[in-house]
């Protein structure tokens, strides 16, 4: 069987300030997607089997994520607007078509947005991350088949 592989060229990634207006982030270079990570809460007792730990799945967070783009004034005065407003950003990326696919994966989250310049040398492209701090649970959508 052949891989259904695909290199990330093509994907895209939108912001929103209401969910349903969308403008691609200026410049993007990468991925960006929340991992969500389970925070297990300690519940052993002195009934607890064999002398082993007890665990209850506690609270889920979706962490901080980086999305790296190409510098652009306007892209950066976006994002500052955002940050210093304290607006709550939607985010949403769709992958490039899978082979049988008519249309691309698609995650969405939420989160607050801090652009940050890279460090960059004399002759180095300049490069900002928007650094996101995501809120509330993101979601995937398989992309639909051929």
């Amino acid at each position: 069987m052949a891989t259904k592989q695909r290199i990330v060229y093509g994907a895209t990634t939108e912001w929103s300030t209401d969910g349903s207006t969308w403008a691609n982030v200026p410049e993007c270079k990468g991925l960006g997607v929340p991992t969500v990570e389970i925070e297990y809460q300690d519940a052993t007792n002195f009934d607890s089997e064999g002398g082993y730990r007890e665990y209850v799945a506690g609270l889920k967070d979706a962490g901080q994520i980086t999305i790296p783009c190409g510098y652009t004034s306007a892209g950066y005065a976006t994002a500052y607007g955002y940050m210093t407003a304290g607006t709550l950003v939607y985010f949403q990326t769709t992958l490039p078509l899978e082979e049988g696919q008519t249309t691309g994966d698609i995650f969405e989250f939420t989160g607050y947005v801090t652009p940050q310049l890279e460090q960059n040398e004399v002759g180095a492209i300049i490069a900002m991350n928007l650094a996101i701090r995501t809120s509330g649970a993101p979601t995937f959508t398989e992309g639909t088949a051929a």
